[in-house]
């Protein structure tokens, strides 16, 4: 892989603390090792929204399906940090950080595990929309049965912009994901549904200093661009709305780094707290 990746690492990735996840934190970072990247920050889900099926409010530990509390994610923590020592010698730095599925109600929670654990890098992302589960393609297949398109939309950014105006995240995570199985319900047309509606985003996002990823995972399930598109990371620049990291939202030890290379041409302007400096 291109040494060039050394000043990117990759800022989403799911070790098998994640419930959808494969890959123990050791074997996450030897690929980040083989892959020539300096730091690789894990982001281990945090979704307690319960409007999502039970199996999404859980993760592993030891091998064991648990409960998604404070007292787990400790775990993880204590996890991460003893593989941080591990690799000290190694010249790959192993950050902590966490992946959390926002739902208006849910920032008091938020803050107080922000007060209990002192995560690196926190990933705010959307995962459930109104009763539909948009990570879910049969969730998604009766999405329309709630909303028409403009509906949809609405909602979907009504949602992140709630998550952007709390404050309490460095950046929000793959906001078009809406369109991996968003296309098979409503069509080329959900690829537009940012228009007119993520202006006020980019606007509370600037006056929040949140930023967003560009996550290289579009490609892997099959759409032509990243999370958020190139249109949208257009739009974000004029905005002023920094990308603060990259990430592949690996959820397998060889998906890691994954398609960086040109991701790393379009992040040129790439400058930030949490990684790449």
């Amino acid at each position: 892989m291109n040494s060039g990746l050394l000043s990117l690492a990759d800022y989403h990735v799911h070790p098998d603390f994640s419930f959808d996840a494969k890959g123990s934190l050791d074997e996450f970072c030897e690929v980040a090792v083989e892959r020539g990247l300096t730091e690789i920050c894990f982001t281990t889900h945090y979704d307690t929204d319960p409007r999502l099926p039970e199996h999404h409010r859980r993760m592993n530990i030891g091998g064991a399906s648990v409960p998604t509390t404070f007292e787990n994610i400790g775990k993880y923590v204590d996890a991460v940090a003893e593989t941080a020592e591990k690799y000290i010698g190694r010249e790959l730095v192993v950050q902590c950080g966490i992946e959390v599925g926002y739902f208006s109600g849910c920032e008091n929670e938020i803050k107080e595990l922000f007060n209990k654990y002192n995560f690196h890098y926190k990933l705010g992302s959307i995962h459930q929309v109104g009763q539909i589960d948009i990570c879910n393609e049969k969730s998604m297949q009766d999405a329309i049965t709630r909303f028409d398109i403009n509906q949809f939309g609405d909602a979907v950014f009504e949602d992140l912009c709630k998550s952007a105006e709390c404050r309490l995240f460095d950046a929000l995570g793959h906001v078009d994901m809406y369109k991996k199985y968003g296309i098979k319900t409503y069509g080329e047309g959900i690829l537009k549904i940012h228009q007119g509606r993520i202006e006020k985003l980019f606007e509370i996002m600037s006056e929040t200093g949140v930023g967003y990823e560009l996550n290289t995972s579009g490609l892997r399930r099959g759409h032509s661009d990243y999370y958020p598109s190139i249109a949208i990371i257009n739009m974000a620049r004029a905005a002023g709305v920094r990308v603060v990291a990259v990430g592949s939202d690996a959820h397998r030890p060889e998906e890691v780094a994954f398609d960086f290379e040109n991701a790393a041409s379009i992040a040129y302007e790439l400058t930030s707290p949490y990684c790449g400096e």
